[in-house]
């Protein structure tokens, strides 16, 4: 308290200070020297000093700031001259008697001990006899926190060089990016480590890790050069980096032949008891992930493309952190289409899209544009999981070959700088030719995803070929907006069930394209393998026998029960809500969030179920089904030409959560909806229980079938809505149709009696 109380002082005798709104915009460092001279594993403490070379990027000042957390200065030097200085909570300020000019370069060293801190995550760790920093926080905010073990210039955007002297007890090693330069044996008992990283990187890129560590060696023959490769791990998992890793070379064969040469002196993972953290040739990677087999693979692959994404190239701020951590996560999937094969690559995407569209925007508070996250979810499942989604939307606007071509060009251009989303929208549209405004705006600056479907398609001989005319229609999930210059695939399937794929051009909520053929399709669908990663998830399968199959991540189930030829069926189910009711009914609501379309081609001689989920909680049916009153129900419609109709169905299942089953699937679209039993008594003709009597369709026409539990002696009388007797008729049998007159519409009671006892009335709504 002393020596803040005076250097307080201090601060009034110097006049004049200049305080810039951050560490970065007063001074650029250059290179950094870390001596970290004692780590002392009992108390949990380090000391040292750091030599720090920085140039003054304003003129006037008269105290330089840095960043610093937990840590006690002790001192500072410059020039042999003992320098005053202040210190606060995370930062600390070298004072001058003269103010600095512009550009000034200047080698403070400044000697400081302490405790380190960390949070849950990041910072300067102890562990037992092994010490080890991660770089970022997820909670701390900034995020960056090279500032728990050296004072520096802590951002995304200040990049310098490392030299890292690390002194320990004989018997331990101390790991470092870059290369390891020297051991100097002091004589003491104790030796120096010294690794020296000259590539510039931010702070939160260097690393250190100490302990008791067992080295591996390989090598790696990489496009520029023979990249050294080397994982420390802890000796009891010596034996297990060789079968871990066994996949390694592969992968950055992968990485390299995609975005270009290794950009760092060697490939390292170090294993910590927490990660795994992207620090630069020194990945800290957790020792659960050490288990001599592949269950982790992805995690270390992850990891390894960030020297890519997020280490050669950084986002300018933690705002922006797709550009990290979204290319990484796709990276973490899209090399499996190379090392196994392209279908698993489909499925870990398309459960991927599926759960960021169920979740990221309950998870991360709102939905939210990837350059514009807030920092309390910069780490959240929008910058991961949706960024990743959109980097392979990118990869099918654009087409692999320009794709992968455009992206390395990216990272060559910007190699160790940091970028934002409108430099890399610039850039791809500089080097491609084509405009990628349309797409960042719909994909990257605004929140949600957008949804593209076709409406209805109408196909004309013409000649030897066929005019196939495609009516588009987009929506968007998670904000108002409709984007602009929508390049999506298209698919035209043959009675072989092969696939001609081509791409449609369209702007604005509907579109209309047109595509010449020299066959017939039996389909057109929108998007058939799926790389829009648009608001839907879907997927088809050609069935030959009968079987059952759930169609992952649509929340479908088909029992095929007879099918004597091949049939192929498409299920998709859309994250939007359906087109709404031509002509609205009373107490009736659709999903305001979902619904399903099946497609494809269905012989003659086709009889299948189809189970539907709904579900109360999970994110899925919430702001449909509000309580108890609400009465579950499917509808279904042929096509958008046609109103939304129920269909006999039968539910199993609470009002809350359960399956919905339709005993005769079509092609089509079907939807969930509610009766508000507040409001009307439910015209169902879902079989919720073995007595209960079913009435199709409803909203009818010109025909209403009444389904009864058992044959029996029925009668049904027909009033209006008044009570008014407009009908009555008599059934003994299991199921009875109803013809009304011309002259009813409206809404009609149907009040069903076995023998004289009423069992159950029915309101249906006649068009």
């Amino acid at each position: 308290m002393k020596k803040y109380f005076l250097l307080s002082l201090v601060f009034g005798f110097f006049g004049g200070m200049s305080l810039a709104q951050s560490v970065g915009d007063t001074i650029n460092a250059l290179h950094y020297n870390i001596h970290l001279e004692h780590v002392n594993t009992n108390d949990r403490t380090i000391s040292g000093f750091t030599e720090i070379t920085f140039v003054t990027k304003l003129a006037g000042l008269t105290q330089i700031p840095l960043d610093l957390e937990a840590l006690e200065v002790d001192s500072v030097v410059i020039n042999d001259t003992r320098y005053f200085f202040s210190q606060a909570e995370k930062t600390m300020h070298i004072l001058f008697a003269n103010p600095l000019i512009m550009f000034d370069t200047i080698l403070a060293k400044i000697y400081y001990h302490g405790q380190p801190f960390h949070e849950d995550w990041g910072g300067y760790h102890f562990s037992g006899d092994y010490t080890f920093n991660l770089g970022v926080g997820f909670v701390s905010i900034p995020h960056n926190l090279g500032k728990t073990w050296f004072p520096c210039v802590d951002d995304f955007t200040d990049r310098a060089t490392y030299d890292v002297y690390t002194t320990l007890e004989n018997d331990l090693m101390a790991t470092g990016g870059g290369i390891l330069t020297e051991t100097i044996d002091n004589g003491d008992g104790t030796t120096t480590w010294h690794w020296q990283m000259v590539h510039e990187i931010p702070t939160y890129l260097v690393s250190v890790a100490t302990g008791d560590y067992h080295a591996y060696y390989d090598s790696y023959p990489g496009l520029a050069d023979t990249i050294p490769i080397e994982v420390y791990t802890r000796p009891a998992d010596s034996a297990k980096v060789a079968g871990t890793f066994v996949n390694l070379h592969s992968i950055m064969h992968f990485f390299e032949s995609h975005f270009g040469p290794y950009p760092f002196e060697k490939i390292g993972y170090t294993s910590t008891a927490i990660g795994a953290m992207e620090h630069a040739g020194n990945i800290a990677l957790p020792h659960f992930a050490f288990t001599g087999g592949t269950s982790y693979e992805a995690l270390y692959t992850h990891e390894l493309s960030h020297m890519w994404f997020g280490d050669e190239v950084t986002c300018s701020t933690a705002e922006d952190m797709w550009l990290n951590e979204g290319w990484a996560t796709f990276c973490e999937l899209y090399y499996k289409e190379s090392l196994y094969s392209h279908e698993s690559f489909l499925t870990a995407m398309r459960t991927l899209q599926k759960d960021v569209l169920l979740k990221a925007h309950v998870i991360d508070g709102g939905y939210w544009a990837l350059n514009n996250i807030p920092q309390d979810v910069t780490y959240g499942k929008t910058a991961y999981d949706k960024g990743g989604t959109v980097v392979n939307a990118l990869r099918t606007y654009l087409g692999d070959s320009l794709f992968f071509e455009a992206t390395t060009a990216y990272l060559n251009h910007f190699a160790y700088q940091s970028v934002s989303s409108e430099q890399m929208r610039d850039f791809f549209t500089s080097y491609t030719g084509i405009d990628m405004s349309g797409f960042f705006d719909a994909w990257v600056f605004t929140p949600g995803t957008p949804h593209f479907s076709i409406d209805s398609s109408k196909i004309t001989p013409s000649g030897n070929e066929y005019r196939v005319d495609m009516y588009l229609k987009q929506k968007y999930k998670g904000a108002d907006f409709l984007a602009q210059e929508v390049v999506v695939q298209v698919g035209f399937m043959n009675e072989h069930f092969q696939f001609l794929i081509d791409t449609v051009h369209f702007s604005g909520r509907t579109g209309h394209s047109v595509k010449n053929l020299g066959f017939h399709p039996t389909a057109v669908m929108m998007d058939p393998f799926e790389t829009a990663c648009d608001a839907t998830t879907d997927n088809f399968k050609v069935f030959s026998v009968p079987q059952e199959y759930t169609f992952p991540d649509t929340y479908f189930k088909l029992y095929l029960d007879e099918g004597t030829d091949s049939s192929m069926l498409r299920v998709t189910h859309h994250w939007v809500a359906p087109d709404s009711l031509k002509m609205l009914v009373e107490g009736l609501r659709l999903s305001p969030y979902r619904y399903w379309q099946t497609e494809g081609f269905l012989p003659e001689g086709f009889k299948a179920r189809g189970r539907f989920y709904y579900s109360q909680g999970g994110n899925l049916d919430d702001g449909l089904i509000l309580s108890s009153n609400d009465s579950i129900v499917l509808l279904y419609r042929a096509n958008p030409s046609v109103d939304w109709q129920i269909v006999p169905q039968e539910i199993v299942g609470p009002w809350m959560i359960g399956y919905i089953f339709v005993n005769d699937l079509k092609l089509g679209e079907y939807t969930l909806a509610v009766w508000d039993k507040t409001l009307v008594s439910v015209p169902s003709n879902q079989m919720k229980h073995q007595n209960e009597v079913l009435v199709y369709p409803n909203p009818a026409h010109d025909l209403v079938n009444f389904v009864f539990p058992v044959k029996g002696n029925y009668k049904i009388r027909i009033t209006d809505d008044s009570g008014r007797q407009l009908d009555q008729f008599s059934c003994n049998a299991q199921q009875n149709s109803w013809k009304p007159l011309g002259y009813y519409k409206g809404v009609i009671v149907a009040s069903v009696f076995d023998g004289e006892k009423l069992i159950t009335t029915k309101k249906i709504l006649l068009l």
